[in-house]
Parts: structure tokens; sequence; C-alpha cells
């Protein structure tokens, strides 16, 4: 009687589940086959973690839950436990946090360390005497990464920017794009806003999505809405807020005192937000960077208009599609695209591209791509 081979055992570390990385998790693990991979999760115990938990209820998952907070030398100790504790073949950092923390460990134990950046650097990061270290140490850390993933080609072109030292090993940083569950945003349910708010037929709903961080721009939207009042508007535009986090109390501040309240809706987070797209008339995605504009892929997918910026990781998504495309940090800019949006829509041609988008966006390739990659480091990691 044949033996069954032991299942690839990933550890999956993440530092911070929310947002990308917690869609991401959801999208690319819930299709690798249970009957081949075993996995070890850690992070800490959120609202948005806890979807990740109901999301991949599947699959064959150990969690090892952390405090919300936990230092980086904290962080750090919990990974080295858990690769002495587990047989790993493989980790799976997710983040830059993550990927720091995890470098000791994973020398240390002799296991192959994959790490998949969700995020961009900004100069403002690498500023001054402090600045300088921080670039040496990633640096130097980064370097002792077997392999880094990164989910855009804007994304790596930011990555060798700022830590050029990795252009050393041309193989060690590689583009696998990111992708959507195309399926679940083809629905055609919708939420009908206006019925449950009861809302004015000529009200115009712009879909807000993400926390309330400065690299999503959020600022730039107040001041939009602000200079669309005061022009003369066949709709009054109304924002519907979906996310929490961040600096949400004092964006909600800035709006009480310009007397803007009552023109934003805040709802909180949604696990599954394809119903809630289709229930808009445009999202607008002011952002001012991105790993790769995911949001951006289920908008055009669900087809509902999209307001995107320039911005690094979102251009690369929203080229060649019907999105409006428009400098970053540019609330005028923004304001004429709504306005746009609502004299001429652009539905129809959105509702047409939709097909295109879903295949364009898909994740399975991506899966594909990035499992072949795992099960090559977990089969080198056994011939150690």
């Amino acid at each position: 009687m044949a033996t069954q081979k032991r299942k690839f055992h990933v550890l999956v570390v993440v530092r911070w589940p929310v947002g990308g990385i917690r869609t991401f998790l959801r999208y690319v693990y819930c299709r690798f086959p249970v009957d081949r991979f075993k996995f070890i999760f850690i992070y800490p115990e959120t609202s948005e973690s806890r979807a990740i938990k109901s999301d991949l209820q599947h699959l064959d998952i150990n969690y090892v839950m952390i405090s919300k907070f936990p230092s980086v030398m904290e962080f750090t100790r919990i990974v080295y436990r858990c690769l002495r504790k587990f047989s790993i073949d493989i980790l799976h950092s997710h983040g830059f946090t993550s990927g720091v923390c995890s470098v000791i460990p994973a020398k240390l134990t002799g296991t192959p360390h994959l790490m998949t950046s969700h995020d961009v650097f900004t100069k403002k990061q690498f500023q001054g005497v402090t600045g300088v270290v921080k670039k040496q140490f990633l640096s130097s850390f980064f370097q002792k990464i077997d392999l880094i993933h990164c989910v855009s080609f804007d994304a790596k072109e930011n990555l060798l920017a700022y830590l050029p030292v990795l252009k050393k090993n041309a193989n060690q940083v590689v583009v696998i794009l990111n992708g959507i569950e195309s399926k679940r945003f083809l629905t055609n349910e919708r939420k009908d806003f206006r019925l449950k708010y009861k809302l004015e037929d000529n009200i115009f709903l712009i879909g807000f999505f993400g926390r309330f961080m400065s690299q999503k721009g959020f600022r730039f939207l107040v001041q939009a809405v602000e200079i669309l009042q005061k022009r003369s508007l066949p709709k009054k535009v109304m924002v519907f807020c979906f996310g929490w986090g961040g600096f949400v109390r004092e964006e909600q501040t800035v709006l009480k005192q310009k007397g803007l309240a009552d023109f934003f809706v805040f709802l909180p987070f949604q696990d599954n937000i394809a119903s809630y797209l289709r229930g808009l008339d445009v999202v607008a995605m002011p952002s001012l960077w991105e790993a790769c504009g995911l949001l951006a892929m289920e908008s055009m997918v669900a087809g509902i208009p999209l307001i995107g910026t320039d911005c690094v990781g979102l251009r690369e998504v929203i080229k060649n599609t019907p999105a409006y495309m428009i400098p970053p940090r540019d609330a005028n800019a923004l304001a004429d695209a709504i306005e746009k949006e609502i004299r001429t829509p652009s539905k129809e041609e959105v509702e047409r591209f939709r097909a295109t988008a879903a295949l364009r966006f898909d994740v399975k390739k991506q899966e594909v791509a990035l499992r072949g990659i795992i099960e090559d480091l977990c089969k080198q990691s056994r011939e150690i």
C-alpha cells in the first residue's frame, strides 16, 4: 500500500491582517488544495482576521493568535517559537514588518523565506539620519530573504529604487500580479442604499473603501465634495464610506468643522463588498500610492464607474480601462471627474467592459504561479 505524502507545511506570518493583505489571503490561499497544504497562521485577533478564518475555513489551518500590538522583538520570538514547534517547509511573510520579523527566525532554523510585499516605500520614510539608518537596516535584512514577491511591476520598481542593493541578485525579486475572484463580482445583486436610507432620487452615491490612512487620500475627496457643493449640478453628491480604523475620528471631526457631515455616511467593515459596489454610482480611489489596486479591479468587474489616481500601483491597474485617471492630490480634478460622471454617466461602457475586466484581473493565473513558487521552495527545503 502506497504511503501518503506529508502535506507541505506553510507558516504564514501576518502583522497587519487588514486591507489588501486580508483580501490577498482570501483570494489566493483559498484556492490551495487542502490535500497538499497545511497552514499555520500567526496574526493578531481583529475583526478582519476573524473574517479570514471564515473565508479559509475549508483549509487545514492552525491559528496562533497574538496580541494586537506586539513589539518587533515579541513578534520575532513568536515566529521563532512556531518554527521550532511545527515542522515547517516554508515561511511566507506578508508585508514589510512581518518580513523583517521573520528574517532571523528563518535563518536560525534554516527555513526558506518568501515575503510578499503589500506596500511601497515613500521618500518621507527615509528622510534624515534616521532614514539613512532605516534604509541600511532594511537593505541588510531584505538581502537575507530567499524570495521577495511583488504584487505589481510598480511595486517592484519602487522596492529596487529605495533598496538598490537588491539588484545584485536578479532572481531574488519576482512579480506576480495581484488578482481577485472575479466570480464574486459578476453578480448583479445590489444593496439599495436609496431605499434603506430613504434618499431622494437625485442623490448621486460615491463609494469610498478602506482604512482612513493618509495614503488613501480621503481628505482630497472631502475637498472635492466641498468644491461640488458650490457648483450647480443636476444631482446632489453623498459619500458612503466603508471601513474604519486609522484616523477616522479625526476625519469625522474635520467634516463637522466644514459643515459637510450630512454628505458622508460611515459604515462598518464589510466582508463581501460585491453587492455594496453594485449599489453605488461611482467608486472614488484618490490614493497617493498603492502596491496594487485590488479595489479598482473589484469595481470594474462589478461594473461600477471608477475614479482613480495616476499613482504608483494604481495606474498599472486602470491603464487601458474605462476608469477615470486623475492626478493624485488634486481635489479639483476629482471634483471635475465626479461632475462629468454625474452629467454623462459611463455606466454602459463600464458594463460592457466587465467581461474583459473579469478575465484580466482573475486570480487563477496568479494563484497557480505563486503556488508553484511555494511548492518549489518546499521541495528544496526537504532536500536539504
